[in-house]
């Protein structure tokens, strides 16, 4: 599902808001707790809604160093991948790692309040990282494959990093989220 979500969302801004809108809806089916459903859908709109551009055109296309702009700026972002990687020294790997905190900031708040339905802390949490250092992941692959793979129907577009690095995280998502239904499923 998030395989092609994540795709369209990468198309339009609306995407992001009826994904989380699903996202929410099946944590209401599936539980029946409104403030968590509520929640989860939010925290996906929100944790959504920051910037990484800079830092997918680079880890997906132009991997020269550029001059550090608004991008991560106003959230912290900027700041704290700053204190593990100087920017100007080493530039693809500050992507990652500023990626990598982008994820945590997407997908924390998003899985966290399922833990008020009965997930565990430790499955949450590697959950959160798995997604955390998959973006980054999903760059790389997405610039591996860019010119290997090219695929467009109905549409929907998966030719050059950038989109096929969504792909691929929408992929990273599905088993995810999989994984954690199932891990709910073994625990109760």
């Amino acid at each position: 599902m998030m395989t092609l979500l994540n795709r369209l969302r990468g198309t339009q801004g609306l995407w992001s808001k009826i994904i989380g809108l699903l996202l929410a809806l099946v944590v209401q089916i599936a539980f029946g707790n409104p403030y968590v459903s509520v929640a989860v859908g939010l925290g996906y709109i929100i944790g959504e809604s920051f910037g990484w551009g800079e830092w997918v055109g680079t880890l997906t296309g132009d991997r020269n160093f550029k001059q550090l702009n608004e991008e991560g700026k106003n959230n912290g972002i900027q700041w704290l991948a700053s204190k593990f990687i100087e920017p100007s020294k080493d530039w693809i790997n500050y992507c990652r790692v500023a990626l990598t905190i982008r994820g945590f900031y997407w997908w924390l708040p998003t899985l966290a309040p399922l833990y008020f339905v009965g997930f565990s802390v430790e499955s949450l949490a590697i959950a959160i990282i798995l997604l955390s250092v998959g973006f980054p992941l999903a760059c790389e692959l997405g610039y591996y494959f860019r010119d290997k793979v090219s695929f467009e129907k109905f549409g929907l577009s998966y030719s050059g990093g950038w989109e096929l690095q969504e792909g691929f995280y929408g992929l990273m998502q599905d088993i995810v989220i999989i994984a954690l239904g199932v891990s709910y499923v073994m625990a109760h």
